[in-house]
Parts: C-alpha cells; structure tokens; sequence
C-alpha cells in the first residue's frame, strides 16, 4: 500500500510547503524520500519532523484506486494552511500540485465568508429583498445583480482590479440557488 505525507514546514531546497508526495523510502537518519505522487523519477530527502503522514481520504492524489476524501481526517498542520491562506490570500499563491478538494474548499469558504459578511452588513436582502423601489421578488433580484456583474466582466475584463467581482457572481449564483430552493 502505497504511503503519503505532506509537507508541514521549510526544511530543504525541494519540495514544497502542503503538497502531498509519495513516500518511496524511509530512513531514520535521513527521513523520507519522497516523489511527486504518479511519478517515478525525481525523489527527494525530507526530514521527518517537516512531514506528517496523511491518512488514505485525507487528500485526493492521483491514484490507480481513489480513496474518498473524508474531511475529518485534515490535521492541525492542514488547519494552520487554511488559516494562512485567509491571512495571506493577497499575496498567497496556490501550489502548482495543490489537492483539489482542499484548494476548492478554500475557493468555496472564501466565497461564503463573504456572503456571510455581506449578510451581516446588509440584512438579508438577497433573500428577503426590502422591495421599497423594486417589486422583484429574491429570484428576479439576484438575476438582476447577476446580469450587472457580467456586464462589469465583460466591459472591463478580468483582472486585478474585477477579480471581485468575479468572487461576487459566484456568490450571487450561491444565493440564486438558496432562493430557488426557498420558492420552491
């Protein structure tokens, strides 16, 4: 069966901080020699204080036989990433290999803390719109803003200076589905 960790920490010129390899070779003086999962050249040393081992549906690696990804089993190390990622989304930059299911929770919690900041901030107007001018109902409303957001993309681009709103159209589809499911 086939092993796995992720780097936790900095401790050599190779590899890099929250991937996951394959783990080719253990050795006690030199800790791990690991390769990028898939592959079969290119092995490395790490020390085995800069690794934790993850557990089969900890992560999603390219394997001949996946195991489901089971969120339960993230670790401290994983946490402490997130809550990097947050601080530093600005500058941060995702790793080439990320796995996918951690990369795309960390789009979707994004997105969400987002909403739930602008929910905090205006009410629930998305849902239960204040219809003081318009008579849409939450549906309507959401496609309106929803046509305003890409009419932005599509006069300006995406960039640096759209990337909002590109974040704010994913999450108006978030809240067009919540509505849906709320008319019906």
């Amino acid at each position: 069966m086939k092993e796995y960790v992720r780097i936790i920490k900095e401790c050599g010129h190779r590899g890099k901080v929250g991937h996951i390899y394959e783990v080719v070779e253990k050795n006690p003086q030199d800790g791990f020699r690991l390769v990028t999962p898939g592959e079969t050249q290119y092995t490395f040393w790490y020390p085995t204080n800069c690794c934790e081992a993850v557990e089969p549906g900890a992560c999603t690696v390219p394997t001949k036989d996946p195991v489901a990804f089971d969120k339960t089993k993230w670790s401290e190390s994983v946490q402490a990433l997130e809550r990097a990622y947050m601080q530093q989304k600005a500058s941060w930059q995702v790793p080439e290999n990320a796995d996918f299911a951690w990369h795309l929770d960390k789009v979707a919690k994004n997105v969400t803390d987002l909403l739930k900041e602008k929910n905090a901030a205006y009410g629930n107007s998305a849902l239960n719109p204040a219809n003081i001018f318009s008579k849409l109902d939450a549906v309507e409303s959401l496609l309106v803003r929803m046509d305003d957001k890409i009419m932005r993309i599509k006069n300006r681009g995406i960039n640096d200076e759209t990337e909002d709103t590109v974040t704010d159209l994913i999450g108006y589809l978030f809240l067009l589905k919540m509505a849906m499911e709320r008319k019906n």
